[in-house]
């Protein structure tokens, strides 16, 4: 299905194509959390900075309507050429299994392509209402630009006969047409005796298993992982390669075959990699790798890419079982890989976050743990991964703001952490189970002042099994106690509507592109600047002497504005509002005189003949 339509676009966005803007760098955002290392930082961001993202120049330019919640992290790539015009696309997937195409910069949409019937959440249980009302697309998918081929997992509904599917989809970035040899089922089975087995055989479970993670594309394959919906199984946690050319499986990996559970959730964040092994963090389940055998449960895993997706370490904390008993997942964070180090961390529900060394992981101990360094992090619980940057004050830094707590930034300094955060936000988020804040992070390399957090979280309420409002907030990433801006400093413009958990915005090109369950990918940006316009000054009329306080009424006033009555320069100006100035008259010679107003990017407006100095009688 191809069409053309436009978004919901805001007047002012009119002007904002007219508006020259700084030059900037070509950047795609083509993977969860933007790289394989799963970072959450855009490094080329030379637009937005700490001094405009603000509440008179920051906020919504437009809202792309799509057809169901948006689960998945937006995804963009610059240049793309469509009908042979060349556009910067963001690809917004839903859970009624509907692909979108729009065009970056001005909301058209491009194409809409729509894999087939979702499933309804009551298929899972009648009580399952985690993800409702319907479970399509929910891992965020990923683009290989190099063969303009978008890679997802799409869950569905054969409603003629009642049965469940899988499939990996392989579109065509330019068009949405499937590429050749897609879709595949996605179909595996292990030898093994555990939960749902038969004949000693464990075969995946389209109806139970759910896609989660966001898809990895390594070495010219696609990974995929699979944990649960809620512990409504039978289930297990698994791991499938595929060929990216080809879309053959190529490899199988279960997490308990001779057990149950051990899910790989993550929170969405993507399943981590370096140049030739995945890593990942599983949930509660059965765990005896540290007597031969092949459970995982609550651990750190990783897998031989090489070898088929074998073992070739792994690390499990010595309190293991106390966590499985008390349904704290290690693995409802995910984890990421430090920059220039061999070191991965994460965090699970337990709010614990844990540095782990990739070349010798540590395994098991039932007396110690063999990682390198574990502290409490947050009071709440870690339900989607920390992001990174080599910050120029502060340097290498993690931030995480689990649920009813602060945004937190937390120093890495000779290969370990400061365990007391080196800077924090002045305020604490919703409390709730699933209201762990969902971030990225922008910025021009190292450069200072371009540093920004970028918080989507719960407004208010608890979005565990059910919907709230959301909240975007931006921080300075060099001190989290400012507070740039945020969606409800100007309600009518700027709202977020209904909370997307665990969704990171997207931030590329000078734009910040946020999901929602709103049934609308939002579209945030440099405002236009206002039309700069005098309407009245008041009172009218005062002596020469001056000392008179008078108001402007205008529009597009900015902070810094000066004025002037007749050319001399008025005291005492400030800026009330954008609409409105106090000021008091200089002195000036009789008569009637003009008013000017000047801003300080050099936009001036004068109302004629707008005040008249009387002498004194």
């Amino acid at each position: 299905m191809r069409r053309v339509a436009y978004c919901a676009i805001v007047l002012f966005f009119l002007l904002h194509s007219l508006t020259p803007f700084p030059a900037q760098a070509q950047v795609s955002v083509t993977t969860h959390h933007n790289d394989v290392s799963r970072t959450g930082q855009n490094l080329n961001e030379t637009v937005l900075n700490t001094s405009n993202v603000n509440l008179n120049q920051f906020g919504k330019l437009f809202a792309c309507p799509v057809d169901g919640q948006i689960y998945a992290q937006p995804l963009y790539v610059a240049q793309v050429t469509i009908s042979s015009t060349t556009h910067n696309v963001v690809y917004v997937a839903t859970e009624n299994n509907s692909v979108y195409a729009f065009d970056a910069d001005n909301g058209t949409q491009l194409w809409h392509v729509n894999l087939g019937t979702p499933v309804p959440s009551s298929n899972i249980s009648s009580t399952y209402k985690d993800l409702t009302p319907v479970i399509g697309i929910t891992g965020t998918p990923v683009i290989d630009p190099a063969s303009s081929t978008l890679y997802l997992v799409a869950k569905t509904k054969d409603t003629s006969n009642n049965t469940y599917h899988q499939n990996l989809h392989a579109l065509d970035i330019t068009t949405g047409v499937e590429k050749p040899g897609s879709p595949v089922e996605i179909t595996a089975s292990v030898s093994g005796s555990g939960s749902g087995s038969s004949g000693g055989t464990i075969a995946f479970q389209p109806l139970y298993q759910l896609n989660r993670p966001g898809l990895l594309l390594l070495n010219g394959m696609i990974y995929i992982a699979f944990g649960s919906h809620g512990d409504i199984g039978p289930y297990h946690g698994w791991v499938l390669g595929y060929n990216a050319s080809t879309l053959e499986q190529t490899a199988v990996f279960n997490s308990t075959p001779n057990g149950s559970e051990a899910a790989i959730w993550q929170g969405g964040q993507g399943l981590v990699a370096d140049a030739a092994n995945i890593y990942f963090m599983t949930g509660n389940g059965s765990f005896d790798a540290n007597t031969g055998g092949t459970g995982y449960g609550n651990s750190v895993v990783k897998l031989g890419t090489l070898t088929g997706l074998s073992v070739s370490d792994y690390f499990t904390p010595d309190n293991q079982g106390a966590l499985n008993q008390s349904d704290l997942d290690l693995g409802s964070g995910g984890p990421i890989l430090l920059p220039e180090t061999t070191s991965i961390v994460g965090g699970g529900k337990d709010g614990i976050l844990r540095l782990i060394d990739t070349a010798g992981m540590g395994e098991y101990n039932s007396v110690f743990d063999a990682d390198l360094q574990e502290f409490q992090a947050t009071s709440g619980k870690i339900m989607i991964g920390p992001i990174y940057w080599n910050s120029p004050k502060n340097g290498p830094v993690l931030y995480l703001w689990g649920p009813g707590d602060y945004l937190k930034a937390f120093e890495f300094l000779n290969g370990s952490f400061q365990t007391t955060p080196i800077s924090q936000s002045s305020m604490i988020s919703p409390s709730g189970n699933s209201n762990a804040a969902a971030l990225s992070l922008s910025a021009n390399a190292s450069t200072s002042g371009t540093g920004i957090v970028w918080a989507s979280v719960s407004y208010s309420g608890d979005s565990n099994q059910q919907t709230v409002p959301g909240i975007l907030r931006a921080f300075d990433a060099t001190n989290l106690t400012t507070e740039l801006w945020d969606s409800k400093q100007n309600v009518a413009r700027d709202d977020v509507g209904n909370y997307a958990k665990f969704a990171p915005p997207t931030i590329a090109s000078g734009k910040v592109y946020l999901a929602t369950f709103s049934n609308q990918l939002l579209v945030y940006g440099l405002l236009p600047p206002p039309v700069l316009s005098l309407i009245s000054v008041s009172p009218t009329s005062g002596r020469t002497a001056g000392g008179t306080a008078v108001t402007i009424k205008g529009n597009g006033f900015q902070s810094g504005a000066t004025v002037a009555f007749g050319g001399n320069a008025a005291t005492n100006v400030n800026v009330v509002s954008t609409t409105s100035i106090a000021a008091t008259t200089p002195p000036h010679a009789a008569g009637t005189v003009n008013v000017t107003v000047t801003n300080p990017n050099g936009q001036s407006a004068t109302l004629l003949k707008a005040y008249t100095y009387k002498k004194r009688k």
